[in-house]
């Protein structure tokens, strides 16, 4: 009696285990969720990120060269740079700066215009981000962070600090983030989009 059961098991294990061993291997692994490898990191190295910010890079001293160029008298012309990713490379080097936008940024300030800075960054690190912006060889003009309490939404946030500068008297005539939110709402003259990969690199 005991064969006859073991015949009678492996007849109704036998359909399950081939179509186990039938299914794909990412159907396989999701039956033993421990087994599933690590997801790999799909942005691009350093040095591909650096090629894809070049050209935006290029773009902007070329067009803060034919906007200084042009300044109206009595204006106050300024950049507002977001800061993680855009100005500082915080993902692939952190502390350090995107050269090609400080460079931007250099210019700017040796042709009249102040550098200014938004970002959602929480305001207690008011003085530690004017720190590591300053080392990493960038003037800092001026710094709004979001504000204490329950803040709005990024894209607010960055709005809320273009209105503040431009109430001080700035024209803003470049405004330069990676992400979607550090350009919606206007309030300046021109936008430069770095990347952010679909929204993977903050």
């Amino acid at each position: 009696m005991g064969i006859g059961m073991g015949k009678r098991a492996a007849l109704v294990l036998g359909p399950v285990l081939g179509a186990l061993v039938a299914l794909p291997l990412s159907a396989q692994a999701a039956v033993r969720p421990d087994s599933l490898p690590s997801k790999p990191d799909s942005l691009p190295s350093k040095s591909e990120w650096l090629k894809d910010v070049a050209p935006v890079a290029a773009s902007l001293q070329d067009y803060l060269k034919h906007r200084l160029a042009e300044g109206k008298s009595g204006e106050k012309p300024a950049v507002v740079l977001d800061i993680d990713n855009t100005s500082l490379a915080t993902h692939y080097d952190r502390g350090k700066p995107i050269e090609a936008i400080l460079k931007a940024t250099e210019y700017a300030h040796a042709h009249g215009a102040a550098v200014l800075f938004a970002s959602y960054r929480d305001p207690d690190e008011q003085d530690s981000t004017t720190r590591e912006l300053a080392a990493a060889g960038y003037t800092v003009d001026g710094l709004c962070l979001k504000p204490h309490g329950n803040s709005p939404g990024k894209a607010q946030v960055k709005l809320g600090c273009r209105k503040k500068y431009e109430s001080q008297g700035y024209t803003l005539v470049a405004n330069v983030g990676n992400r979607s939110t550090d350009l919606e709402g206007g309030h300046y003259e021109k936008g430069f989009k770095l990347p952010d990969y679909d929204g993977q690199l903050s």
